[in-house]
């Protein structure tokens, strides 16, 4: 039985945001969605007035917004689409979304929402007019030719809309300035397809093409122009950006169509601009504000190494670029300006709203601070985690359980895959590299709960991402397996110190064919550690009572694992929450095994686990035989019964007022 309390929003998808000033801004978005976890079910839309230091939720059943768009504190506007549609002959929305067809308005600062418009089709943008709020489709398409239009409606009402333009193509993007308007065309013919820049000069109702854009052979194969996204803005009237990307063209080389198109005569002429670049790029995002212009290019990791997003920002218009930001493990899918000075951007994979402040450092602010990584609990209150959705080094702490999270420390340019604190104010990580710039490896002490931390004689140097397994059963004494390049063959090291790290003793680890998953420690020289067996369904869990000198097999679990987790919170009492694979089609789930006997013998309870298969790795940390946590994405579950039952303890938005 799973118990989840009231405002938990398992799985939170965040689609977009807007900020009308420095501290009045919305952020939309879906509960569910997330790889591994439920599909898209609700929506919400929160909104902060103190600069992202609190949130309001407000939460739309069966509806979720893709993009939002504030006219004023009170009016706003937003895409949204209905979950759980019939797809036949539909177009796909963005976040998986049958159609993204809606558009919803608020007159009360967001707390309340109602359907203002059916579009019949993709909305693919919203931009503010003259008093007008507009919306942009993509139309519907047959042999490669699209109707797209331009919906307008006042701002004031909302409730009346009319066309605006019936465009020769899909609308992929709108930008609008006073009477001054433009938009990006997606044309084709069946066989090929072309993007097109038109323009307004008089508030949108007469629009003539100003160029193609110079793509190339690009888009030769794009049959349906609509599957293009794009983005259009201007700096003023003469200075524009464009960019064009759409995840059919992206192969094992790159993304073929991931481009940044600049004009500076207004809309005349474009060339492709390769000034905020970082190679082999992936889904450009672009905003703009007066001179200011910020480009976030990402990088396709299926055929490159990271980082994953770097940002640029130009404060001369364009004329140069600096790079602001790079992020290892946040894909930015969405960024504006802050006005009054300042960038927000949204990521994907652990989804987080960061706020640039105005000495250029990023902070998380929506939603609270969770871990990403290892968790360890020193007693019921007092706990640890390792990284979080922007800093895979930074070292979180709890004093409520689990329920509220702050930032104490963080280790520069490194991440943390392990994680133990066997008092409150002794603990170890390991932190190693979280880009391709060579592998560093690092165990590093605190003896002040965390705050600073110095460097041991770590026993390994080179153990670039790896997983890796920390475990001490006191101040000085503990267990490090190193399970470097342990994804074909290996040899991995057990290494074992009792002077805090000063130096180790390593032995290595019994045979290749063992890929060692988890360690654990039941005594000072008896170690219990759990290995997946190549080419078997049998999960081997072997044991040292010398202190890794010789291993002998404990015992054999009869299940195909391909992720384990094990922890011993006595000798006699342990648990394996094991990803088991389901014959044959290869399914599976989490399912959670426990000891009474140190591991001789294990029984299979079938109890519900709050976890899926996920990008993001869970974490588990049993403090005694019947008190637990769980971690799993944004979701922190609890038990106090042994893992019968989970409540979870961490709330990712606040609850409704």
């Amino acid at each position: 039985m799973l118990q989840v309390l009231p405002g938990t929003l398992p799985g939170l998808t965040l689609t977009d945001a807007d900020f009308v000033s420095a501290q009045d801004g919305w952020i939309s978005g879906g509960v569910g969605g997330q790889i591994g976890g439920p599909p898209l079910s609700a929506g919400i839309v929160a909104r902060t007035t103190d600069g992202g230091g609190s949130w309001q939720v407000a939460r739309l059943p069966n509806l979720v917004p893709t993009q939002i768009l504030f006219v004023s504190g009170e009016t706003g506007f937003a895409v949204a689409g209905h979950v759980g549609e019939p797809t036949a002959g539909k177009i796909p929305g963005p976040f998986g979304l049958p159609q993204a067809n809606l558009i919803l308005r608020s007159g009360d600062g967001g707390r309340t929402w109602t359907t203002a418009f059916d579009a019949g089709t993709n909305v693919t943008g919203l931009a503010a007019g003259p008093g007008s709020i507009w919306a942009a489709t993509s139309g519907t398409c047959t042999a490669g030719k699209c109707l797209g239009k331009i919906y307008t409606a006042t701002q004031s009402s909302g409730s009346s809309w009319s066309t605006l333009w019936a465009a020769p193509g899909a609308v992929l993007a709108v930008a609008a300035q006073g009477q001054r308007a433009w938009a990006v065309i997606g044309s084709g013919d069946g066989k090929a397809s072309t993007a097109q820049v038109y323009s307004s000069q008089d508030g949108g109702a007469l629009w003539t093409k100003l160029a193609t854009l110079p793509t190339g052979n690009e888009l030769s194969y794009f049959t349906d122009p609509s599957q293009l996204q794009a983005h259009i803005t201007f700096t003023d009237a003469q200075d524009g950006w464009v960019t064009l990307w759409s995840m059919q063209s992206c192969a094992m080389h790159g993304c073929g169509v991931s481009d940044i198109y600049r004009t500076t005569d207004g809309g005349h002429t474009w060339t492709k601009d390769t000034t905020p670049t970082v190679g082999c790029e992936f889904e450009p995002v672009l905003a703009a504000s007066g001179q200011g212009v910020a480009v976030a290019q990402g990088v396709n990791l299926a055929a490159c190494q990271g980082p994953e997003s770097t940002i640029f920002v130009s404060q001369d218009g364009g004329g140069t670029f600096k790079v602001a930001q790079r992020w290892q493990n946040l894909g930015v899918t969405a960024m504006g300006f802050i006005p009054g000075g300042g960038l927000w951007t949204l990521g994907s994979g652990n989804n987080a709203l960061a706020i640039q402040s105005a000495n250029g450092m990023w902070h998380q602010s929506f939603p609270a601070l969770i871990p990403v990584g290892p968790i360890d609990f020193v007693n019921s209150s007092d706990g640890f985690g390792a990284g979080d959705a922007l800093d895979p080094g930074a070292l979180l702490r709890t004093t409520d359980g689990g329920r509220t999270w702050k930032e104490i420390s963080t280790i520069p340019n490194l991440g943390i895959n392990a994680l133990d604190f066997p008092t409150a104010k002794v603990g170890y990580l390991n932190a190693v590299s979280v880009d391709a710039e060579g592998h560093v490896a690092e165990i590093l002490r605190t003896t002040d709960g965390g705050r600073t931390w110095s460097k041991t004689s770590a026993p390994a140097s080179d153990s670039g991402e790896a997983p890796a397994t920390l475990k001490f059963f006191s101040a000085t004494t503990g267990l490090f397996l190193n399970l470097y390049d342990c994804s074909t063959s290996c040899t991995p090291e057990v290494a074992k110190t009792n002077d805090a790290g000063k130096t180790w003793q390593v032995s290595q680890f019994g045979a290749t064919t063992y890929y060692p998953q988890s360690a654990t420690t039941l005594a000072p020289n008896r170690y219990v550690v759990g290995a997946s067996v190549n080419g078997s369904a049998v999960t081997w869990l072997g044991q040292t009572t010398n202190g890794g000198e010789t291993w002998t097999t404990l015992s054999k679990l009869r299940l195909r694992s391909g992720s384990l987790l094990m922890d011993f919170p006595t000798p006699d009492v342990g648990y394996v929450m094991a990803f088991v694979y389901h014959a044959p089609d290869q399914a599976g789930t989490y399912e959670l095994l426990t000891t009474s006997n140190g591991g001789k013998t294990w029984t299979q309870h079938g109890f519900t686990l709050p976890v899926g298969w996920g990008a993001t790795p869970p974490a588990l940390d049993f403090l005694n035989p019947r008190q637990g946590w769980l971690l799993n994405g944004s979701v922190l579950w609890s038990t106090d019964n042994g893992g019968r039952t989970w409540t979870a303890v961490y709330t990712p938005v606040p609850t409704e007022p």
